[in-house]
């Protein structure tokens, strides 16, 4: 499935950014977000944006996004159960 969103192409052309880019672009942050939520696994949301799992996890941790998507609370009880 392919999804289109209109995007005026001076909205890109101010941002710097050429229509391929956008899509690459709009792909990552999409499933960024997804992760992010928790919709998406780390592999799907991985796959979504093109890129390899260490790679994606490299740009979550980028983002400041934690991969393990667990509090801190819950970090630290497992790590007082392991």
């Amino acid at each position: 499935m392919t999804i289109h969103i209109p995007v005026d192409e001076k909205w890109l052309s101010a941002a710097g950014v050429s229509p391929s880019e956008a899509e690459n672009e709009f792909r990552v942050i999409l499933a960024t977000r997804l992760f992010e939520t928790g919709r998406l696994t780390l592999s799907q949301s991985a796959e979504m944006a093109g890129m390899d799992l260490w790679r994606f996890a490299d740009h979550l941790r980028s983002q400041g996004i934690s991969i393990t998507n667990l509090s801190e609370d819950e970090l630290l009880d497992d790590l007082r159960t392991a």
